[in-house]
């Protein structure tokens, strides 16, 4: 599987796609660390890889397709998002969750942030039965390349047969560079 795995990420990377801009970012609490690096394929697409480590829950990685759509001080995303968990307390397993993400402008340099994601039992694997995550964050633009962000993020899985885990739930701060 960590084979499949690689090899696949390998394939991707080796892709060329004209980007338009690349944001990176890190967010952290005492027990998560958390990164991911969105892709603007066009005006209204991207693409978004991510990574979280939790001392309790384990690793989660995933990759996400949005078709997005500004309306003034709105920007809307919506698209699916693939998440693959090891696990340290539950079974591994993967889930395709639908859903997206808000940000509105709120001036002065600073903007609130939202996500949302919800995989159901039809679009579970392994022994995960469902998934839903959560995020909210408020952000403050430092200048054009650099900003800092702290919010509050919630990732549950649901199990076939075991009981329900937390992967993450709490507050983090972090920093976000566009590249």
């Amino acid at each position: 599987m960590r084979l499949s795995l690689l090899s696949s990420l390998l394939i991707l990377s080796s892709v060329s796609v004209t980007a338009f801009a690349n944001d990176f970012s890190v967010g952290l609490n005492d027990d998560v660390i958390s990164t991911d690096l969105a892709i603007d394929l066009n005006k209204n697409a991207n693409a978004v890889l991510g990574y979280i480590y939790s001392n309790d829950g384990g690793h989660l990685t995933s990759a996400a397709m949005h078709i997005s759509h500004d309306a003034g001080i709105h920007h809307f995303e919506v698209g699916a998002k693939f998440s693959y968990v090891w696990a340290k307390q539950s079974a591994n397993g993967s889930a395709v969750g639908v859903g997206g993400r808000y940000k509105m402008d709120l001036g002065s340099s600073l903007s609130l942030h939202a996500s949302g994601y919800y995989a159901p039992s039809v679009l579970s694997f392994g022994s995960v039965d469902g998934q839903y995550e959560l995020d909210s964050k408020i952000q403050f633009q430092l200048n054009p390349s650099l900003a800092l962000f702290a919010g509050y993020r919630n990732i549950r899985f649901q199990y076939d047969y075991a009981d329900n885990s937390t992967f993450d739930s709490g507050f983090y701060i972090g920093a976000r560079a566009r590249f």
